[in-house]
């Protein structure tokens, strides 16, 4: 993981996942979240903690021709996101563990946790074309989505609660050092 410790590979997976997001969670794209949301008349199974067999049949159901064909474009747009989100986190994480403790190269290892969500997430997409392509029959694989999701959200989450603890110890750390600096002058040493 030591590649993905340096300031150029985050800029440029942060500048992509910051445009990326922005249009697949914010936008009129007619890929984007909201467009699914509009047209099927709530949340992507994607963007749920988990869902039941029961849950993915409703929600194809719910969506309509139209808002599956939306939603089948989500998917293809989602054939990229857990890559461009993985990447940005792994870097992040890595980053920020590689300031952390630097005498402890393997904590880098942890920074594999969002590329660990991200192959969930792809696993959750397999399980979402095999709904669709299997609808309006019930898919064997429909009570797996909600797992592969739930897998996904949690790794996503363990990763970003450890990247802002890492973050938060990186700056506890640095405001310790400018008191330090700051009373060592004022009691004559140098």
């Amino acid at each position: 993981m030591g590649r993905w410790t340096s300031w150029r590979v985050w800029s440029v997976s942060a500048v992509i996942f910051v445009l990326f997001a922005g249009v697949f969670f914010a936008s009129s794209a007619p890929f984007a979240i909201p467009e699914i949301e509009a047209a099927c008349g709530e949340a992507p199974l994607d963007v749920r903690f988990t869902s039941s067999g029961s849950d993915v049949d409703r929600f194809l159901e719910a969506c309509g021709p139209e808002g599956r064909e939306a939603y089948q474009r989500m998917q293809v747009a989602d054939l990229f996101y857990p890559s461009v989100f993985g990447v940005f986190m792994a870097s992040s994480l890595a980053l920020a563990l590689s300031r952390l403790a630097p005498e402890r190269p393997a904590l880098l290892g942890l920074a594999a946790l969002p590329l660990v969500a991200s192959g969930f997430d792809y696993v959750e997409n397999a399980f979402a074309w095999v709904a669709l392509l299997a609808h309006p029959e019930p898919a064997a694989t429909n009570s797996l989505l909600g797992v592969a999701s739930a897998a996904k959200t949690t790794l996503s989450w363990l990763a970003g609660l450890l990247l802002l603890v890492s973050l938060g110890m990186i700056a506890v750390r640095a405001a310790r050092r400018r008191v330090v600096r700051r009373r060592v002058p004022s009691l004559g040493l140098r």
